[in-house]
């Protein structure tokens, strides 16, 4: 029980030190009306995935957003950003989180904390009742593209990660090695597959349907 109080909100350094900008990024959320941007909508898995506009408020310092999840649904295979602190608070349900192999439970008005190059997955807890909560990136980095990107082509192939376009995804993957990779696979490894993958895209034109963000 006491590893899973420690990574809640309130109840230990990682967020008791917000940083001048996070206090300020809080503040603007509170005051800032919202920019709308395309819904990641999921709807044959029951995800969603939608992002405001703290990126741009913030110059790039945050990126942030509302997931909700369906009852029992998964979320992304375990895996660990290698230059961003990933947040998030429970809005609604139960997120059931194991991070570099600790389980953490996190109840509406909870917080988690992923600190960089830290492995972690989530899952919704509940069997009966969607999980909805904010989650957030610092810096915002590329990681607000790669979701856009992939889920568009996702919503696209019928509404499911797993129709993802094969040649694209590796493409992009490896366009975001540097940030972010798959937990329990050797990097090197990634690298290699990835990039094969990558220049079999771009060989093929898949690459071009790609448009990378700027310095990416």
């Amino acid at each position: 029980m006491q590893n899973n109080i420690d990574r809640l909100s309130g109840r230990n350094s990682h967020t008791n030190n917000l940083t001048g900008i996070q206090t300020e990024v809080l503040h603007q959320q509170e005051t800032a009306h919202p920019v709308s941007k395309p819904v990641i909508d999921l709807w044959k898995i029951g995800e969603k995935l939608e992002f405001n506009d703290t990126r741009e408020r913030t110059s790039g310092q945050r990126s942030e957003g509302i997931m909700t999840f369906g009852p029992g649904r998964k979320g992304p295979g375990a895996h660990a950003h290698t230059k961003q602190l990933e947040g998030f608070e429970v809005i609604s349900g139960l997120m059931v989180a194991v991070v570099n192999g600790k389980e953490v439970m996190a109840r509406a008005g909870d917080t988690i904390i992923v600190q960089a190059n830290e492995d972690h997955s989530f899952i919704n807890g509940s069997t009966t009742e969607p999980l909805v909560a904010k989650f957030w990136y610092e810096p915002a980095l590329n990681t607000e593209w790669m979701l856009h990107t992939l889920g568009q082509d996702a919503m696209k192939n019928g509404g499911d990660w797993e129709k993802v376009s094969l040649l694209p995804a590796m493409y992009v993957m490896y366009k975001m090695r540097h940030e972010y990779r798959l937990s329990g696979i050797p990097v090197w490894l990634q690298n290699i597959v990835f990039g094969i993958g990558a220049a079999i895209a771009k060989w093929t034109g898949a690459a071009k349907k790609i448009q990378l963000p700027e310095g990416l």
